[in-house]
């Protein structure tokens, strides 16, 4: 099931398109019917033709569910699969990335990109209606960590919360999302998300929150840099 959810929220795009041209083709067909069923005078075609007619309109209810099933799996079941389940091999740590004692003591470092080197959208977690309020950015975390802020927006839609590494060509992977307002006071700050830090590898990440609104429409989202520090 999860599975399914996420190869649907990848594949959207296309799913739309399918049923869409699909739609369009029984649309037309419908009406050719409904002109031809008014159009008729004897019983026997006028009920052949209704026959038709209803069949048509079978089709388009159909394709409209498709469509309806398909936003509700993307927008709502894919970004809540959390990062484990999702059929993505998931990084493990190794032994370039794991702590090693220093020539000076015993000092541990990990070998990661520095996080200068990112552009992050920090602008958008001054909203206070669609924030990260903890950890903060450049925080070093571990373990399993309890993402806090709020999302409520006027019109919310839901909200749904993303990783990404700085290392090498990584995508947004979503780590928690949700279809009811957080915060909705904003005088208290509510879990997003629980992130296990312990199920990616050690080093610089990006933590966002985006925020959406009934009509499709989302503030900018709240960007964060932190270092995950291996599990001890």
């Amino acid at each position: 099931m999860e599975e399914a959810l996420v190869l649907i929220e990848e594949n959207q795009t296309w799913i739309y398109l399918g049923l869409g041209f699909f739609g369009l083709i029984y649309l037309r067909i419908a009406t050719k019917r409904f002109q031809d069923y008014r159009s008729t005078f004897f019983s026997l075609e006028r009920d052949r033709a209704r026959d038709k007619l209803i069949q048509s309109i079978l089709m388009l209810i159909l394709v409209a569910a498709g469509l309806i099933a398909t936003f509700m799996a993307a927008t709502f079941g894919g970004p809540a699969v959390p990062i484990s389940a999702r059929p993505t091999v998931l990084p493990t740590v190794s032994l370039l990335s794991t702590p090693r004692a220093s020539d000076e003591g015993d000092q541990a470092e990990i070998s990661t990109t520095p996080m200068e080197d990112a552009i992050v959208e920090g602008l958008g977690c001054s909203n206070p209606g669609a924030t990260i309020t903890s950890p903060e950015d450049g925080d070093s975390i571990n373990g399993v960590i309890d993402i806090l802020g709020a999302a409520n927006i006027p019109g919310f839609a839901f909200y749904k919360v993303e990783i990404k590494s700085f290392a090498g060509q990584a995508i947004w992977q979503a780590i928690g999302a949700g279809p009811e307002p957080i915060c909705e006071s904003c005088e208290i700050e509510e879990q997003l998300a629980r992130w296990d830090t312990s199920l990616v590898t050690p080093g610089e990440y990006l933590l966002r929150l985006t925020v959406m609104d009934s009509l499709g429409n989302a503030p900018l989202p709240c960007e964060l840099k932190v270092r995950v520090l291996p599990t001890q």
